[in-house]
């Protein structure tokens, strides 16, 4: 059975960012504190989501990851620039996520303790991200303090 706990953890995650800080001002956003700002954050997580997003695609379909990460590992969408505000993060950050949520979606119940590489099973891996998503998520509250 495909984990609906797990989905719907991806599915927070976003609806949280969204809440949390579409809204504010992006000076805000940009807010330099001990352990970087949000916007540092955010970006660290869409860079992440897109990694995975792109790994589970390769697993589910077989067909190899083309090579879209530079030596610094920043993924190259072809429509990102150094000064993306926090917004365009967001979208960028959605856009991968909805394509991991439908890609998981679609996969059969047995295929979800299939091991990725490193011989770790998808479920875990996902367990692993909605874990980090829940650090981030908490790390972006204490950048912003009370409200």
């Amino acid at each position: 059975m495909q984990d609906t706990t797990l989905i719907d953890g991806l599915i927070t995650t976003y609806r949280e960012l969204n809440n949390k800080v579409r809204q504010l001002p992006e000076d805000r956003l940009r807010l330099a504190a001990a352990g970087g700002s949000v916007h540092d954050v955010v970006s660290r997580m869409r860079d992440s989501e897109l990694r995975f997003s792109q790994a589970l695609k390769e697993r589910i379909t077989g067909v190899p990851m083309p090579e879209m990460f530079g030596e610094d590992h920043t993924p190259v969408l072809g429509t990102e620039g150094v000064n993306d505000g926090t917004a365009v993060l967001l979208s960028q950050f959605g856009t991968a996520r909805e394509s991991t949520l439908a890609m998981l979606r679609s996969l059969p119940t047995a295929d979800w303790d299939t091991p990725l590489e490193g011989g770790v099973p998808i479920r875990a891996r996902i367990q692993e991200l909605v874990e980090n998503d829940r650090k981030q998520m908490e790390r972006i509250v204490g950048l912003l303090g009370a409200p």
